[in-house]
């Protein structure tokens, strides 16, 4: 049977679910010591997206949203996909056995529509970021830091902002003075929203 498991047509399935059971032993670690990979992962990984709500749904964000990642902690949503995609690939090969180039897309289709259906049902259970989702109105006067590129006026860049619930929302940013410039790690004052942006002044400490 273990040489089922690790056969050619086998391996990128059962890595799969060697990759979930050492997050697993990861995070029972973690907890044991006072860490959490979960935190750690949506720490490094955010798919809170600013977008206004007037703007129809699509592009990545409506990809995102189809496949719950953004209602779902990462790693919740990662072993969810890497276990659904393993146990897709090996039963696959389990009933005939394919050619990986075969075998491959089916299990990822089949991965896919189980983030989307089984998603729902755990993100039904796991009311966190449903709870304490805020609007991005309510962003005025917030202090946001740049984390990639250069903020012009006219061209926007992106900024990291942590809110009352300590979650990452990324949003674009521009000065709202003509030849001001925000380099990276510049920290900014939200005054005003617009259609793709917000416009900030520098956050100048007292």
């Amino acid at each position: 049977m273990f040489s089922f498991f690790i056969s050619e047509f086998n391996i990128l399935y059962s890595c799969a679910l060697f990759f979930v059971m050492g997050l697993a032993l990861l995070e029972g670690i973690g907890l044991v010591i006072g860490l959490s990979m979960a935190s750690a992962f949506d720490d490094m990984f955010s798919f809170d997206i600013d977008v206004d709500a007037t703007l129809p749904s699509g592009g990545l964000s409506g990809v995102l949203g189809w496949l719950y990642l953004s209602r779902l902690p990462v790693l919740v949503w990662l072993i969810l996909f890497l276990t659904s995609f393993g146990i897709a690939g090996l039963s696959i090969n389990f009933i005939v056995i394919l050619p990986t180039l075969l075998s491959f897309p089916i299990a990822l289709i089949i991965a896919i529509f189980s983030c989307r259906i089984l998603g729902g049902k755990i993100a039904t259970i796991m009311p966190t970021n449903e709870s304490s989702a805020i609007s991005s109105d309510s962003f005025t006067g917030k202090i946001a830091t740049i984390t990639v590129g250069k903020a012009r006026k006219g061209s926007a860049a992106e900024a990291v902002l942590h809110d009352d619930f300590h979650q990452k929302h990324y949003l674009m940013v521009e000065p709202e003075v003509q030849g001001q410039e925000f380099m990276q790690g510049t920290q900014v004052i939200l005054i005003k929203k617009l259609s793709r942006s917000w416009l900030a002044i520098e956050f100048e400490p007292s």
